[in-house]
């Protein structure tokens, strides 16, 4: 069953039952309120004549109650402790038989169904001229309450399946409106899987809706779908792309060294250092892939109290190993804790300072400071420089500057995408700031606290 025949079906069984519920109350009210203002009146009407007759003989007070009544109304007398039971009628076509004499000391009034019709009784107790207590049951056919009560059912049957009738248009329009954007969904669903192509759901307007609400978080989900998809695809390009360049230098090497380094040494030695070089910078490349996947997969992020200020000259200490370059480091604290991964923080300061010393001869400076709740780190050179509408694209991977200098230096392109994605890890900012021929500042900025940390 499909969802809008569910959603017409239940609101109508719903509406229904709330119906019924609300017809049967109505009725009852009906009868018991009629039925008190009919027993007011017949009391009413009788208390005066029944007082009259309390002094007089048998005689006159069986003409008077006889001429009191009209075809609709009979009296029936009886004394408590005696079988004597008396009617008197003038013409009504009903009886009592089969109707229990009341027995009370009080007046009241009640409506009995007797014999397929309604009787309106009241009971008068009263003493009369000979000290006997005698009681005085006045019976009463209500035949304009019969005919009120089969209007008062006719306009509740017609006004419940009318309603009824309303309610399944109201239904089925609602459940129109609520299925169309999922039958849109559906749709779209399946046409992505025909064609496997990205594909939006159509909305107009705006609201406030769940519906609206799906139909958005829908629509963001394939726009980040697909941009992870053509990002795979421009990744796997690119990636084949810088691999097949080394393998054919590495190729082109071979060749030459198969052809005539036996018989020249110096092809020889230019053709193994070329190889060496190549498969060395294919090694790191291997390995910068690896890291930028596990990044983007958000694996082995582990959050501990990291001290920069320590991270950063356990970093400056390696690479003066390595170099002779002058690393600086500016810090007023002497420790700075924060909430990171270690061994990524350590990672983003090798690919920053590794940056820095290839494309600058002068000395590295590394600014650290504290800025609120979070650290601002600056690596800043002053070397070749980027020109202006190169900045926006040094975080796309295997973008260069210039392609030949990253080969000669060993670059691959995709440094600053891992630190970027490193510090996205820390749900920090990266930012450039840099004058072609002046120098470079790269600016890092990280909660002091992760996010995550409470959690």
């Amino acid at each position: 069953m499909k969802l809008g025949t569910k959603i017409t079906l239940l609101t109508s069984l719903l509406l229904i039952v709330i119906l019924l519920c609300v017809d049967i109350i109505v009725y009852s009210l009906f009868i018991k309120i009629a039925g008190q203002n009919a027993g007011e009146m017949l009391l009413s009407k009788w208390e005066p004549i029944i007082q009259q007759v309390e002094s007089m003989n048998s005689e006159a007070r069986n003409a008077l109650l006889y001429n009191s009544l009209t075809e609709d109304t009979l009296i029936r007398i009886s004394v408590p402790g005696s079988d004597s039971i008396r009617m008197i009628s003038n013409g009504a076509d009903f009886n009592l038989n089969g109707v229990p004499v009341t027995s009370s000391k009080t007046r009241n009034a009640r409506l009995l169904k007797h014999d397929d019709e309604r009787i309106l009784m009241v009971y008068i107790p009263m003493k009369t001229a000979g000290g006997t207590m005698t009681c005085f049951e006045i019976a009463e056919r209500l035949d304009d309450l019969e005919t009120n009560i089969h209007i008062l059912v006719t306009i509740l049957t017609f006004t419940t399946f009318g309603a009824v009738m309303v309610c399944m248009l109201g239904g089925s329009l609602l459940s129109r409106t609520v299925v169309k954007p999922i039958s849109t969904s559906i749709r779209t669903m399946k046409e992505i899987e025909r064609s496997l192509t990205f594909k939006k759901i159509p909305y107009k307007g705006k609201s406030a809706d769940e519906l609206y609400e799906m139909t958005g978080t829908f629509n963001r989900m394939m726009d980040r779908l697909e941009e992870s998809f053509w990002n795979q695809q421009q990744f796997v390009s690119d990636a084949s792309h810088e691999l097949n360049t080394t393998l054919m230098i590495i190729e082109g090497y071979s060749n030459i060294l198969r052809r005539w380094g036996a018989y020249d040494t110096k092809v020889q030695e230019e053709a193994v250092k070329s190889i060496y070089e190549e498969t060395k910078r294919m090694r790191v490349m291997t390995q910068q892939l690896l890291n930028l996947a596990s990044s983007q997969q958000g694996r082995q992020f582990m959050l501990d109290s990291v001290d920069l200020i320590q991270t950063c000259k356990q970093v400056i200490t390696h690479f003066r190993q390595l170099s002779t370059r002058k690393l600086i480091l500016h810090a007023k604290e002497k420790e700075m804790v924060i909430q990171a991964d270690h061994s990524k923080i350590k990672q983003l300061l090798i690919i920053l300072l590794d940056n820095a010393l290839k494309y600058s001869t002068a000395p590295i400076e590394l600014h650290i400071t504290q800025q609120d709740d979070n650290i601002q780190l600056i690596v800043k050179d002053y070397g070749i420089g980027i020109p202006r509408e190169e900045v926006k694209h040094v975080f796309e991977r295997f973008y260069r500057v210039d392609s030949s200098r990253h080969r000669k230096t060993g670059g691959t392109g995709l440094g600053l995408p891992i630190a970027k994605s490193i510090v996205e890890e820390h749900q920090g900012r990266i930012r450039i700031k840099s004058r072609e021929g002046t120098g470079t500042e790269v600016i890092v900025e990280l909660p002091i606290l992760h996010p995550s940390w409470n959690k």
